[in-house]
């Protein structure tokens, strides 16, 4: 099974394990709330630290 594969078949298993046990816990909005969140964490994009070069530097101040 390659690494891909692995990754889908967690994500297939691991969001209804994530509701359920928030559910059972509390109630299912909070379990669905739960896994949106972590959806929408997962979405957001990883950018580099701004870096300035040498150009920038240059640049003439206003």
């Amino acid at each position: 099974m390659g690494s891909a594969e692995l990754g889908r078949e967690l994500g297939d298993a691991g969001g209804p394990l994530l509701v359920g046990g928030i559910a059972t816990l509390t109630a299912l909005p909070f379990g669905l709330g739960a896994l949106a969140l972590l959806v929408a964490a997962a979405s957001l994009p990883r950018l580099p630290e701004a870096h300035l070069t040498s150009n920038a530097r240059s640049l003439p101040a206003r």
